[in-house]
């Protein structure tokens, strides 16, 4: 009993104590803010990962390599047709037709077609008064400065004329270039281009010799002035490398009927002036043999320029071009048969070719540039 009352003193005396204490200052510190564990301890805003770590928008593969649509406009060119008017273009192409009547025909169903959209001029050639057979006429100004809306006055000076004289076809492309050289592209022109129609080799160089030249005269070269029927093809030649090198490419269009000098001749011309057919197998240049080829050779001509021809800001990387007609991707084709490809890539000229080239006439056609690396 004794020992129970002791455990009860010595309790009740610590509970004195405590309570005493209490209101003495002996009481247990108050908690320091300073170490509040909790707010210091506080680790999801620390360790937060899905803030530190969401990758998305930095891996994010298709904002970076996107196809990038580029302006696309159709092309403005310049034409000059430089048109031999020689006194063989009198020649039969059959019974009833005239070359010169076919030539004329087909003009005058193509530039109408393309009237809006093409700046076209006229150089007849020989040029001035032709007295003769064999004259070769003389050059200043051309027939008609490049315009939009041309083709009425060009296709009456055509039905104005009268075929005669020789086939001065150096001095006439010299003459069409000069202008160029001193009159500046109209408005929203981009090129410049001449299209060449002759049923003749050139001549009416009077440096050639009769006694050495390939002749074009089936009668010969050595009566009076008989030089003057010399073919002169090498410097022909050499004018339609230098005027393509200076921007200014020429269309060849031909009638050789038989003569396969002729039709080297004109071959080469072609080539040199920097728009040769880009077919698999026939000649270089447009051939006209018929009415129909006349016809067929403008067309192809006149469309290629007015309506195939497009030009974008140039890229920094050529081969990273998309383009499409309608919904469809086009190849690029670098022998110009179908498809597209770059006329100038440094100016961002291009040209469709082939069924491409008739479906853009129907179709929208759009160009993008490939993410580098890309598919």
């Amino acid at each position: 009993m004794r020992a129970r009352l002791a455990v009860w003193v010595t309790a009740l005396a610590m509970s004195g104590l405590v309570a005493c204490g209490a209101r003495t200052g002996l009481r247990s510190p108050e908690p320091d803010a300073s170490v509040d564990a909790p707010d210091a301890v506080d680790a999801p805003d620390v360790f937060d990962a899905p803030d530190v770590f969401d990758v998305p928008d930095v891996f994010d593969a298709p904002d970076v390599c996107a196809e990038q649509p580029r302006p696309l406009e159709r092309f403005a060119a310049e034409v000059i047709f430089v048109i031999d008017r020689s006194g063989s273009m009198n020649d039969l192409l059959r019974p009833d037709v005239r070359r010169w009547d076919a030539l004329t025909d087909a003009l005058r169903a193509t530039l109408p077609a393309v009237d809006f959209e093409l700046f076209t001029g006229l150089l007849r050639y020989p040029g001035g008064a032709v007295v003769d057979g064999s004259s070769c006429g003389a050059f200043g100004a051309i027939d008609l400065a490049p315009r939009a809306r041309n083709a009425a006055a060009v296709l009456g000076l055509l039905d104005a004329t009268r075929p005669n004289g020789g086939t001065p076809t150096y001095d006439a492309l010299a003459a069409a270039a000069r202008y160029f050289d001193e009159n500046p592209p109209l408005g929203r022109v981009r090129g410049r281009f001449l299209v060449l129609a002759t049923d003749g080799g050139p001549n009416c160089n009077t440096a050639l010799s009769a006694a050495s030249c390939v002749c074009t005269n089936p009668r010969g070269c050595l009566g009076a002035r008989g030089n003057l029927s010399c073919l002169d093809d090498r410097r022909t030649v050499a004018l339609l490398e230098g005027l393509a090198r200076r921007g200014v490419e020429t269309f060849v269009i031909g009638a050789v009927a038989t003569d396969p000098t002729l039709g080297r001749t004109l071959d080469a011309m072609a080539v040199a002036g920097g728009q040769p057919r880009s077919a698999a197998s026939g000649p270089r240049y447009y051939p006209a043999e018929d009415a129909e080829q006349f016809t067929a050779s403008f067309r192809s001509i006149t469309t290629a320029l007015a309506r195939c021809r497009y030009v974008t800001n140039p890229f920094d990387d050529p081969d990273l071009a998309v383009l499409r007609v309608g919904a469809d991707e086009v190849a690029r084709d670098p022998s110009h048969r179908e498809g597209w490809d770059w006329a100038r890539a440094e100016t961002g000229e291009l040209l469709l070719y082939g069924a491409a080239c008739e479906r853009a006439q129907r179709s929208s056609v759009r160009l993008s540039r490939r993410c580098a690396g890309g598919p």
